[in-house]
């Protein structure tokens, strides 16, 4: 129980942890300062903790990664929007 309520919580700082900065980028449009190798490495490295939370059937990881994973295609698709 206790892991879980770690996981949890872990997994929803580091999802929030790009909300601001999703919100600023949508809102200025600005995004050519986000690193596209950055954003690329996160989802990868999303992808890749979804596949070991299923592999281990960890629910707050699958959870919370199914969730980043959303967010951090949003920052890619606002980044190869309004990139010039």
């Amino acid at each position: 129980m206790i892991e879980d309520i770690i996981g949890y919580l872990g997994g929803i700082f580091i999802a929030i942890s790009f909300i601001p900065q999703v919100i600023k980028s949508y809102k200025t449009k600005k995004v050519s300062d986000l690193s596209l190798g950055m954003i690329v490495a996160q989802i990868i490295g999303t992808i890749f903790w979804l596949i070991y939370g299923f592999l281990v059937k960890g629910k707050p990881i699958i959870l919370m990664n199914g969730f980043f994973i959303f967010v951090i295609l949003y920052l890619l698709y606002l980044k190869i929007k309004h990139d010039k």
